[in-house]
This record gives C-alpha cells, sequence and structure tokens, in this order.
C-alpha cells in the first residue's frame, strides 16, 4: 500500500510539473512579439557595447563617427545612424633592405670543355628600427570601403536624402551604388 502512494504522488509530481510547463507557455506565447522586439534590442544594445575589438572595427567606428557628424550638421537631417563596411583590411608597405648577390663559376674540364653558372640571391629583409618589434612603414593605404548605410530622420525628403547621398560620395570618394540612405522608421 506504500508503494501506491508513492507512485501516486509520483505521477501528481509529474502532473504538477507539466502543469507548470504549460502554464509558462501561455504566458511566453502571450507575450511572444513583444518578448522578441526586447530580445532583439538587447542583441543590439550587447552588439555596440561590445565595440570593435579589431584595427579595421576601430576604424569602421572612427569612419562612421565622422560621417554622423557631417550629416548631422546638414539641413532637415534630423537623428542619424551610420554604418560604414570596409572590403580590404589596412595596406602598409615595409622599408625593405635589398641585397642582390651575384656569383659566377667558370669550370674547365680534361677535354677543354668550360661550363659557366651564374648564382644569384636576392634577399629583402624587412627593417626593423634598433630595440623594435614593429618594421618600419613606408605607406599605410587605406581599405577599401565595401558600403555605406545612412538611416535618417529627414531621409523621407528626398532633397534631403540626395544631399546625404551626394555628401557621403564626395567624403568617400565611393561609386553612387555603394551607399544607401533609407527613412528612419520605428517608434
Amino acid at each position: 500500500m506504500n508503494w501506491m502512494k508513492k507512485i501516486s504522488s509520483d505521477k501528481m509530481l509529474v502532473g504538477l510539473v507539466s502543469l507548470i510547463a504549460v502554464g509558462m507557455s501561455f504566458i511566453y506565447l502571450g507575450k511572444g512579439p513583444v518578448d522578441s522586439v526586447q530580445n532583439l534590442e538587447t542583441k543590439a544594445a550587447l552588439t555596440t557595447v561590445v565595440g570593435p575589438s579589431t584595427k579595421i572595427g576601430v576604424l569602421e567606428k572612427e569612419l562612421e563617427s565622422k560621417l554622423q557628424t557631417n550629416i548631422l550638421m546638414m539641413e532637415g537631417v534630423g537623428k542619424v545612424q551610420v554604418s560604414v563596411n570596409f572590403l580590404t583590411g589596412l595596406k602598409n608597405e615595409y622599408v625593405r633592405n635589398n641585397n642582390v648577390t651575384k656569383r659566377t663559376n667558370k669550370e674547365t674540364d680534361k677535354a677543354g670543355g668550360t661550363r659557366e653558372t651564374t648564382e644569384i640571391t636576392e634577399n629583402h629583409q624587412v627593417v626593423m628600427p634598433n630595440g623594435s618589434s614593429q618594421p618600419v612603414i613606408v605607406m599605410e593605404d587605406r581599405p577599401e570601403i565595401g558600403g555605406v548605410l545612412v538611416i535618417a530622420e529627414g531621409a523621407k525628403d528626398p532633397k534631403v536624402r540626395e544631399g546625404i547621398h551626394n555628401a557621403v560620395q564626395t567624403l568617400l570618394n565611393i561609386p553612387s551604388a555603394r551607399i544607401t540612405v533609407v527613412p528612419m522608421g520605428g517608434a
């Protein structure tokens, strides 16, 4: 008889856990769209907080900030969000110590024939300043911009949208097809 009480209490426990699970799913489903919007906002906030961890990420954020500052100064723009994407990374050209050695050997065999061999050794060693682990840079070329997205309140007005588009194209010297300007939406 004791084992029957144990089985019925186990069934009751399973039933109670099931009831709680079903109740929680109804509560969750009732708030589904709100939760997903909140999750998206949280993910966006986390992405912003983490920030760029690479040199390219830092350059993208700096460029976005400069563009945003310039666009905000334009008439009728309102709030602005700018995103920049690079196609390539930084391109560095380093100072090299170029050393070319040419050595020629002439050999004559017993039959009177001669053989001449030329050995060329090239060494293009990167120049490192004394006590430094970074090589000397001759030229640093900026990355190629893949695209720019500008989201602005005032972009609903075609004249403002065109002004933003032209400003970005002029500042970055990139093709028009790599720039998108859209009106800001949402609440």
